[in-house]
């Protein structure tokens, strides 16, 4: 197998699974996958700011500040005075502590059926290979907090997964 078409399966199958998620995990068309990740990482992180929060996302401080606006006026997200007088800090209503807690769960429940087909053998397989990519893609410690932003903080505690491992391992260096 040539490592092109090895890419090219990857790629297929990545956008593939993304379409999938993102189509069934929407409330409305009009819900973003940046809503559900910030609404998973203010869970992550309560009372982190709209700068964490923006670089967890990878949107600018505008767009974060439009989004958070936009979950506040939904019942989602509250802003409170953050550590100085100029940063906020974010907390989940309990409407938006359910909405994540749904989102994610059902996400990881439709992955789960997606991987029925696989045997015992080939998902170990898949862990493995999985590990092998994500730990590849962290480069610096704060790129643990992109890379997992929809992560089921349940399923793969941080010290167990190997993004929050590898991330580790770069800021101890």
């Amino acid at each position: 197998m040539s490592k092109l078409r090895t890419a090219n399966l990857l790629g297929a199958l990545a956008g593939e699974i993304t379409d999938r998620i993102e189509r069934q995990g929407k409330l409305h068309p009009n819900e973003t996958s940046s809503a559900i990740a910030a609404l998973n990482v203010i869970g992550f992180y309560e009372g982190c700011s709209n700068g964490a929060l923006s670089r967890a996302l990878g949107l600018s401080h505008t767009a974060t500040v439009r989004l958070v606006d936009k979950l506040e006026h939904a019942g989602l997200v509250r802003s409170e005075t953050g550590a100085d007088k100029r940063s906020v800090a974010l907390r989940l209503t309990g409407l938006g502590r359910e909405r994540a807690r749904s989102v994610i769960r059902e996400r990881c429940l439709r992955l789960g059926d997606l991987i029925e087909v696989l045997t015992p053998r080939q998902r170990r397989q898949l862990d493995e290979i999985a590990e092998t990519l994500l730990k590849s893609m962290v480069e610096a410690a704060q790129d643990a907090d992109h890379i997992c932003r929809l992560c089921d903080g349940t399923a793969c505690q941080p010290r167990r997964c190997p993004v929050h491992q590898k991330a580790a391992a770069l800021e101890a260096a």
